[in-house]
């Protein structure tokens, strides 16, 4: 990641956000989030019992949907 992204990154005048960089896999959109609610997949139990985002990890991944939609993205993660 280091020595592709962040050269990559300055060379473009990004900002890199490396949250949950231990595959918290909390980065996900609201839709994911309830198609996992529903279907019972659930997620990650690495850290603790919760799977479902906080508000905060909710907010922070909508801010990030955004961006994603902004520049013609695939996915926030990929």
């Amino acid at each position: 990641f280091e020595r592709e992204i962040i050269p990559m990154a300055r060379s473009l005048g990004m900002a890199l956000s490396p949250w949950g960089v231990l595959g918290q896999g909390k980065l996900r959109t609201d839709a994911e989030e309830e198609r996992r609610k529903e279907t019972g997949e659930k997620g990650r139990l690495v850290w603790g019992p919760s799977w479902e985002r906080t508000e905060v990890e909710a907010k922070v991944s909508r801010a990030l949907e955004k961006v994603v939609a902004e520049i013609g993205a695939h996915s926030m993660t990929a």
